[in-house]
């Protein structure tokens, strides 16, 4: 029978499936530049840090 798994592990398996939070940073749209190119325009910084904040928002390309 296997030991009890260690909480480091439990919280490794919990990042795993979770999203990242939806905020322009984690965005596709999203440029290095901070311009959002949904919208062709710089987000201002309250908007651009708050989860939730555009429903446009869509999980970055890792690559």
């Amino acid at each position: 029978m296997r030991h009890p798994e260690p909480a480091i592990v439990t919280l490794y398996r919990a990042t795993q499936k979770a999203e990242p939070p939806k905020v322009c940073h984690t965005c596709d749209h999203y440029t290095l530049a901070g311009v959002c190119a949904e919208f062709d325009m710089e987000p201002p910084e309250s908007f651009a840090r708050e989860p939730g904040e555009c429903s446009l928002w869509v999980w970055e390309i890792p690559f």
